[in-house]
């Protein structure tokens, strides 16, 4: 008896991302997430080491976040993937282990930035509802979890609308501590911090820390119209207007409070608000937690959206680069990053957070520069040249840079 051949089934094809996002988009994400990671929730923590010099440190970490930032947008227009620093390693470097490495590390400081994130924003929580910090926290990362299962449009959206409550909220902080007639008891460019820098600079380290998320947005490249001219433009200018913002409230909240004072407050722009009116402010206290919740929910979408990436890139199990076909959100590796941020809120303090996830980033950091320069070092004039294009010294310079600021930090 001859049995009939059977044919086998076609695979199902993988589900894409969807292409749905613009410039102002992926403009107002950026800052969402650079602003809601940043200053709502640090102020306070580079008072502590920078004192009266905590504008200048903002500025300095600025200056080197753009640095890195320049070193994104080339790679970004070469490799417009989800797995971001990952492939960018993977690519430069020529190591699957090495890119590996950093693929996790990625994850791991996302999840850390994440679950810090939400440790300030449980601080406002408790300041605004009276309830405690860390349950408030961790109900937060469930809640903002499932928000980002149900749609990558939807999301973003919700993150763009909080972004621009954000900025407001810290132009509110600009104009009331300018106008309450407070002067610093030292002025803030002379201090001790400039005449003995290793404070300033570490003020700087810790300062960072409010500009991680940037390199989080080239994890939205697969899901971003014509990201090859958008994501160079998009994350410059998202560096631009954080960088304004932060060092316009840190010279405000130094007048307003001494550093010392500062750097003991849960919910620090919400005390310099309350000092500045003379009263409490439940409207700013509102809208400060609304805009660190919203920090919360971007990291999420990052992070999943890296994962994602990462098993496509053979990185991780096949089974986190499942993507719903319905939604077209990777809701497996959601879940995930979800669920172990949640644990790190209720595991780890908020300083400890900070310190690990500025000196994780720098590494990280410091490795895509490096892969960029080898990359640069091996071009040849018949090779086809990206978009947007950096100087060969600039990724040199800059990884020493990220370098020389992981010492400093840690030395503190």
């Amino acid at each position: 008896m001859v049995r009939e051949a059977v044919t086998p089934r076609p695979r199902p094809q993988a589900v894409a991302l969807r292409r749905t996002l613009g410039f102002w988009s992926v403009v107002l994400y950026g800052v969402g997430i650079i602003v809601g990671a940043g200053i709502y929730v640090l102020i306070g923590t580079v008072a502590a080491r920078a004192g009266y010099g905590a504008p200048l440190a903002f500025l300095i970490a600025g200056a080197l976040a753009a640095l890195v930032t320049l070193s994104y947008a080339e790679f970004v227009t070469r490799f417009p993937e989800a797995a971001g620093a990952a492939a960018y390693v993977k690519e430069g470097l020529g190591s699957v282990w090495l890119s590996g490495l950093v693929g996790f590390t990625t994850v791991a400081l996302i999840v850390l930035s994440c679950a810090a994130i939400a440790l300030g924003s449980g601080g406002y929580a408790e300041e605004l509802l009276g309830v405690q910090r860390l349950p408030a926290a961790a109900v937060l990362v469930l809640a903002f979890t499932a928000l980002a299962c149900l749609g990558v449009r939807q999301a973003v959206g919700v993150a763009a609308l909080m972004a621009v409550l954000e900025i407001g909220g810290l132009l509110f902080v600009i104009v009331v501590g300018a106008m309450s007639g407070e002067t610093p008891q030292r002025p803030i460019l002379w201090t001790n911090d400039l005449v003995a820098p290793f404070g300033l600079l570490s003020g700087a380290f810790a300062a960072f820390f409010a500009y991680i998320g940037f390199e989080s947005m080239v994890n939205l490249a697969e899901e971003v119209e014509r990201p090859e001219r958008t994501m160079p433009r998009a994350l410059l200018t998202s560096i631009a207007i954080a960088a304004l913002l932060y060092v316009g409230v840190a010279v405000v909240s130094v007048s307003v409070m001494p550093p010392a004072e500062l750097a003991t407050k849960p919910a620090a722009l919400a005390a310099i608000v309350e000092t500045a009116l003379g009263g409490e402010s439940v409207p700013f206290n509102a809208l400060a937690l609304g805009a660190t919740a919203n920090g919360v929910l971007i990291e999420i979408i990052a992070v999943s959206r890296l994962v994602y990436g990462m098993a496509h890139r053979g990185l991780l199990p096949a089974w986190f680069g499942v993507a719903s076909r319905r939604t077209q959100v990777p809701v497996r590796a959601t879940l995930v990053a979800g669920g172990i941020t949640a644990l790190l809120v209720v595991a780890i303090p908020f300083d400890e957070l900070v310190v690990a996830t500025s000196s994780l980033t720098l590494a990280v950091f410091g490795l895509v520069n490096l892969a960029l320069y080898r990359l640069k070092r091996r071009e040849t004039a018949a090779d086809s040249k990206p978009m947007f294009r950096v100087p060969l010294f600039l990724p040199a310079l800059t990884a020493v840079l990220c370098a020389a600021l992981i010492a400093i930090g840690l030395a503190q």
